[in-house]
């Protein structure tokens, strides 16, 4: 992957130590690269967020994970829709 981050590097940067927490992540298929993009990158935020801060597991830290996904496509397609509508009614 090119022009990405070094998972480590965000680790670090997050103040994140628990290599087995992490672990758990890749165990459930969720980081399996070293390197990785800015949205993955803040998908990793996110997901140590919920791990710490909420006490949620790797299991569900992936369905979070798709499932904010989902919600952000929805949030662009009926944004889009929206501009469409009202452009039309111009």
């Amino acid at each position: 992957m090119t022009s990405g981050a070094r998972v480590e590097e965000i680790l670090r940067q997050l103040g994140f130590d628990d290599i087995d927490l992490f672990e758990s992540l890749r165990d459930e298929g969720l980081f399996p690269d070293d390197e990785v993009s800015a949205a993955e990158a803040e998908q990793l935020r996110v997901a140590l967020v919920l791990m710490r801060e909420m006490g949620v597991n790797a299991a569900g830290v992936e369905v979070i994970l798709h499932l904010r996904s989902r919600l952000l496509t929805l949030q662009t397609r009926t944004e889009r829709a929206l501009q469409l509508l009202l452009r039309d009614r111009r």
